[in-house]
């Protein structure tokens, strides 16, 4: 009996560990698998909210964050430059921009843009929170602190 609730209890851990795993998988025209995951609110200021991601391009091997900043008050603009993160250890992270692109999703505006990650930034995600990000809008910064979801990269980054 105890061996069944073991192995009852090693089932249950692992259904509740991969139920927080809820990736997206795109198979490419360009021959390129695309593991993503939906963006989560991270920051949310007056007029507009930010979203952040992981994907992994599975050809490659090679891990990205994505931001999704939706527009409410103010007109939409691309991502022009860098994302900086400031995390719980003591070292920030600057990721360099690889795309930006405007889309409407649902009637509404929203920039998508994915920052690459080398390995140092990777294993630096995913052990520390998400304290601060910062991008660059048409010249200007913005980002704020964060204050939702501030372990999403590290669980996304542990469930690829």
């Amino acid at each position: 009996m105890k061996n069944y609730l073991i192995i009852i209890m090693t089932l249950l851990v692992n259904v509740i560990a991969n139920a927080q795993c809820d990736f997206k998988i795109n198979n490419r025209p360009d021959g390129n698998t695309i593991k993503y995951f939906n963006p989560k609110p991270v920051i949310r200021q007056s007029n507009y909210e930010v979203g952040a991601a992981i994907y992994k391009n599975e050809t490659t091997n090679k891990f990205m964050v994505g931001l999704s900043v939706l527009f409410v008050g103010i007109k939409p603009m691309d991502v022009t430059g860098d994302l900086t993160i400031q995390n719980t250890s003591q070292k920030s992270i600057v990721l360099k921009l690889i795309n930006s692109n405007q889309i409407k999703m649902n009637g509404r505006n929203l920039t998508v843009a994915l920052f690459e990650l080398d390995n140092l930034s990777t294993k630096i995600l995913k052990s520390n929170s998400l304290k601060t990000l910062f991008f660059k809008m048409n010249g200007n910064i913005y980002g704020a602190t964060v204050t939702e979801n501030k372990s999403i990269l590290i669980n996304e980054l542990n469930c690829l």
